[in-house]
């Protein structure tokens, strides 16, 4: 992997789940889209649209230099801050839940977007303040104040989901950031309460923990975990073949999107299963090693910031699937169909990239020409 321009184990894991997502987007959107558009092509068309849109978008961020990123991240992270405030000023106005602002004519979810903005911040801020972060006052309460901040702005939508991604996510990198065990602790005890607290007030968060506490009390709010399961249960070993699921029949709502990898399961057995989850695992993995081996403390802390968030998110959206976890609105990274977090995806697999090419290039400068290359301290 030393003499690669590229980590080539993540490229190519990307691209096969890419194309086993645009399969399945097909598999499970069919039915759905003869329903309500009159034609078997009306998901798969957009989606592979967006696949391509992301691809380039890919290819473009691998060949510009991570760092330039560091300089730009406050700014990314107000303009995060405004799209979030501007969708609860039109739920507030309009009365809207959706989770999407339309500006010129395009829609995107904003919540998407915010999650890179904040890693991205987190990154430049701690590598720039150094042993600061390990202050309370001027180092971790500040940097822990974005992420609050972050964090009840999506919840507000309400979006648990992404909101708990974040809030992870966030504390992580202040974590591998050297800030003190003890100052993440203080505020992980509050912020579990806050959550539990959350929960219980919402509603419509309150019923879908209910139903995952006591589906048999409400069995027609726990109707989509319940086809999800037995989607699951019936692919057995192999699977009941490719296009053949009987739950994409409108039996399983969302199944195209947040319940893909019911219909996956249900189409390609365990086997195929085991095989997606290696390949996700895989790419989460170089993500890691990409950190490890990135060539500077902001380059770590993005790498790992960006491979965490896959991580947790493909975690959050399998836990929901199989009824290990409540119902929340999470997509199967580069297999659901979406826009704004494939796009998403796709740019943070592009800026992974990028860290590993720029790494590859200077340990090849420092090796062949005895060029002292600054690094990041590890202790």
């Amino acid at each position: 992997m030393k003499n690669q321009s590229i980590d080539i184990w993540l490229l190519t894991s990307v691209l096969i789940l890419a194309g086993i997502g645009l399969v399945m987007v097909y598999s499970s959107s069919m039915y759905l889209s003869m329903n309500e558009d009159g034609s078997g092509s009306f998901y798969i068309k957009k989606q592979a649209i967006r696949l391509m849109i992301g691809l380039f978008m890919m290819m473009f961020l691998t060949k510009v230099n991570y760092r330039g990123y560091s300089k730009i991240a406050p700014i990314l992270l107000v303009v995060g801050f405004i799209l979030l405030v501007m969708l609860l000023v039109k739920k507030h106005v309009t009365g809207d839940v959706e989770r999407w602002l339309r500006i010129g004519g395009v829609g995107f979810q904003p919540s998407e977007f915010m999650k890179i903005f904040l890693i991205m911040y987190l990154a430049s801020a701690i590598s720039g303040m150094g042993d600061k972060i390990r202050e309370f006052t001027k180092g971790f309460l500040p940097l822990l104040a974005i992420i609050g901040i972050t964090f009840v702005l999506v919840v507000l939508q309400p979006d648990l989901g992404i909101s708990g991604l974040i809030l992870v996510t966030g504390l992580y990198i202040l974590f591998i950031g050297h800030a003190k065990l003890s100052h993440i602790l203080l505020v992980t005890i509050p912020a579990v309460f806050s959550v539990i607290f959350i929960v219980n007030t919402v509603p419509y968060m309150k019923q879908r923990w209910d139903v995952f506490m006591h589906p048999e009390n409400n069995p027609d709010a726990a109707w989509q975990i319940t086809q999800s399961v037995i989607g699951i249960g019936s692919g057995g070993m192999f699977g009941v073949g490719l296009g053949n699921s009987r739950q994409k029949f409108l039996f399983l709502p969302e199944s195209h999107t947040d319940f893909v990898f019911s219909i996956f399961a249900e189409e390609l057995g365990f086997v195929g299963t085991v095989t997606m989850m290696v390949l996700l695992f895989v790419l989460i993995y170089r993500g890691f090693a990409i950190a490890r081996q990135a060539p500077d403390m902001f380059g770590f802390l993005l790498a790992s910031g960006i491979s965490t968030m896959i991580g947790f998110q493909t975690f959050i959206n399998i836990g929901v699937t199989t009824a290990l976890l409540p119902t929340t609105g999470m997509t199967l990274p580069f297999i659901s169909y979406g826009g704004s977090s494939l796009l998403l995806l796709f740019c943070s697999i592009g800026i992974l990239l990028n860290i590993s090419k720029q790494g590859c290039y200077e340990r090849r400068l420092s090796q062949e020409f005895g060029i002292r290359l600054h690094r990041r301290a590890m202790a």
